[in-house]
């Protein structure tokens, strides 16, 4: 099977639960796809969804603070594609959370 992604970033805010205090970070997402289609055409899709989430506040953007949080919601709102995999890294500590199509 041939897949191709799309890599961009996220700057996102939040509040962690017990701490009041806001602060942010950035993300890299890579968004994979088994449906070949023309990168500019992949790029364009993926904007619409990148554009609800970044500069936000994640507690109100997708509900919760995490990266697990973000990568399921990401994976959700790419099932258009459809997505197979969606990684969200925080590439300043070498985090990576990763959610994939089990084929089910």
């Amino acid at each position: 099977m041939i897949e191709q992604a799309v890599t961009f970033s996220i700057e996102a805010a939040h509040r962690s639960e017990g701490d009041p205090r806001l602060h942010g970070h950035s993300y890299l997402v890579e968004v994979w796809t088994a449906t070949l289609r023309d990168f500019a055409a992949l790029e364009q899709a993926v904007q619409a969804v990148r554009s609800a989430v970044d500069h936000t506040l994640l507690n109100d953007s997708i509900g919760g603070t995490t990266m697990e949080h973000m990568a399921e919601w990401l994976f959700a709102r790419f099932a258009f594609l459809p997505a197979t995999k969606v990684v969200v890294r925080r590439p300043t500590l070498g985090y990576a959370v990763e959610v994939r199509h089990t084929g089910e």
